[in-house]
């Protein structure tokens, strides 16, 4: 196989890598306008559920396992945060990346019909 041919192939990989975080940036931002979702989940699990898991958590009356349960339950609110966080970010950075390869893909389909 050529260079050209192998760079050509590693850049549409790319793409697709990317348009894929691309797609999961947009999925995560519909989430976030679903009034559903904010109810359920941002405020009710987020907010509601984890300040009682966090108050659970240290309870002397609670016995130290289910006290543990409840401070990694109130942690899940912070993870599940984050990873939005991360494939917001993601998503963003792939819109970028998207066409710039786009276009080093047509030049190196220019190259070779050269």
């Amino acid at each position: 196989m050529s260079e050209r041919k192998n760079m050509l192939d590693g850049l549409e990989n790319q793409l697709e890598k990317e348009k894929q975080l691309l797609s999961r940036r947009r999925m995560a931002l519909r989430l976030a306008d679903n009034p559903d979702f904010k109810q359920l989940i941002l405020r009710e699990f987020m907010v509601e559920e984890s300040a009682r898991y966090v108050h659970t958590s240290c309870d002397p009356a609670v016995s130290p396992e289910n006290r543990a349960d409840a401070l990694a339950l109130a942690q899940a609110a912070g993870h599940l945060k984050r990873y939005l966080s991360v494939v917001v970010q993601m998503g963003a950075r792939a819109e970028n990346e998207v066409p710039n390869i786009e276009e080093a893909i047509e030049q190196l389909r220019a190259e070779g019909d050269d």
